[in-house]
């Protein structure tokens, strides 16, 4: 499930994923301006109208204490602005003409949110890749915003902007998106179900918010119908801030909220970091689908204890209860039978190409370490998700799990464990972390651990950069 705004539609499936490409450089000179009139000119905010939106003063990565602190306050408790928060060398991950270029990329899943002159029930979608042409000739009119995703997965630099985020746990979190504007440029006004940092790049915005029940993303009555970008009808804001370069809006899941770019001499960015909120409906198909799968597709009811039946149309006790055992059998009966199936249902990574990744020539697992003490280091696929884990509430694991796009592997000793907490916790593993003074014969892996690299290695989940 994709943590993208509520107020677009993405495409259905998502395409195969490139590791590490780059892509074209495009110059946003806007050489028009189309007059849209005052009457239907979207996201006017009457300053002073409202209230500020409670804010604090810290850059990222915040000190332990400050971190418990927002957990404790903020978190999906209430929005604040994180005055500063972004390190000044992050606001610009890469420029802005090289940001503009992916949008002419098919992995970054480029679209373009119009406005119409009848105001947002009039607004379109139009979905990428765009050429450079079509990107040049947007006008300057604030009457577009371009949206890129899972810019994480293929641009390092905005890994970097992600660690920042490393007190949150990675499986949770959907990906980096950026908003693309000039002066004027919004998606509307909308709510969504996650949570969810607004970071500002490059230029101004004003945010305003509010948390009123009936603008709750369930409630499709508040929003324009039939149209193809999801927008409130009537959104009347409670508090609102103007974000510069380096600030942060923190905002819990349907708080809505409405971003207009202001003041901008030449092209506005927000940066997203969305977090994934499975629905529990989806957790509980998850789960039973699982269940079905390593189940004997073979078994068939079957009644030997069947009687002669006075109603016909009656359904016996014995019936239900068999059919109430067949369920239960099905259902797990420790913590450790659902963090087999959470592990991996939290790892599922969807599009990856394992091809771009998988070793040419095929390494025995002594022949890998012996290249990895060459090479000096694996990287991990920045498109797959990892995790661990190494404990369960009620004591029912033996050993550890490790997973990684959304397979699992049992573990029992420490080196195997300590190798999948690695793994999972940092892009890039080390060879003199594992491997003393680079002699391959002198490793601090047992059977498993090795077992572990080798099987991810052959996979393409890790690889030789």
């Amino acid at each position: 499930m994709s943590a993208a705004c509520q107020c677009f539609t993405t495409p259905a499936t998502v395409p195969n994923l490139n590791v590490g490409r780059r892509g074209n450089h495009v110059r946003l000179t806007p050489g028009h301006r189309r007059v849209i009139p005052r009457a239907v000119q979207e996201g006017e905010i009457r300053k002073g109208s409202t209230k500020e939106i409670p804010e604090i003063h810290a850059e990222l990565p915040f000190a332990p204490e400050l971190w418990t602190t927002f957990f404790e306050k903020y978190w999906q408790k209430e929005p604040v602005v994180i005055r500063g928060g972004l390190p000044t060398e992050l606001c610009t991950p890469v420029d802005n003409d090289e940001l503009a270029g992916l949008a002419c990329e098919t992995e970054f899943r480029p679209r373009i949110i119009r406005k119409g002159d009848e105001g947002p029930s009039s607004w379109s979608l139009q979905m990428g890749p765009f050429s450079e042409d079509e990107l040049e000739s947007l006008p300057s009119d604030g009457s577009w915003c371009l949206l890129l995703n899972d810019l994480e997965k293929h641009v390092s630099e905005f890994m970097d902007v992600l660690n920042l985020f490393d007190r949150f746990p990675r499986w949770r979190v959907a990906d980096v998106q950026a908003s693309i504007s000039s002066d004027g440029g919004s998606v509307g006004a909308h709510s969504d179900q996650f949570d969810v940092f607004l970071i500002q790049g490059t230029g101004h915005k004003r945010w305003s918010i509010s948390d009123c029940a009936e603008y709750v993303p369930d409630n499709d009555e508040a929003f324009f119908p039939d149209a193809e970008v999801r927008v409130l009808k009537n959104f009347q804001p409670q508090s609102c801030s103007l974000l510069k370069q380096g600030d942060i809006l923190y905002l819990p899941p349907k708080v809505a909220h409405h971003g207009v770019a202001e003041c901008c001499k030449t092209i506005c960015t927000t940066f997203s970091v969305g977090f994934l909120a499975s629905a529990h409906d989806e957790l509980v198909l998850s789960y039973a689908q699982a269940s079905v799968d390593t189940h004997e597709g073979s078994q068939r009811w079957r009644d030997p204890w069947l009687k002669p039946q006075e109603h016909v149309g009656e359904i016996s006790s014995d019936a239900v209860a068999q059919a109430a055992e067949i369920i239960r059998q099905s259902m797990p009966k420790n913590d450790a039978e659902i963090a087999c199936w959470f592990g991996c249902h939290a790892t599922q990574s969807f599009g990856i190409d394992p091809s771009e990744t998988i070793p040419a020539k095929d390494l025995s697992a002594d022949e890998l370490v012996v290249q990895f003490a060459e090479e000096g280091s694996l990287q991990r696929r920045a498109d797959a998700k990892f995790a661990f884990v190494q404990e369960v509430k009620d004591g029912s694991l033996e050993g550890g799990l490790f997973f990684a796009a959304g397979n699992m592997w049992p573990l029992q000793s420490a080196a195997g464990m300590e190798l999948a907490r690695h793994i999972a916790n940092y892009e890039e593993i080390i060879a003199d972390d594992w491997i003393e003074s680079g002699d391959a014969a002198e490793y601090d892996m047992d059977s498993e651990a090795k077992t572990l690299l080798h099987e991810l290695f052959s996979s393409g989940l890790i690889y030789f950069s």
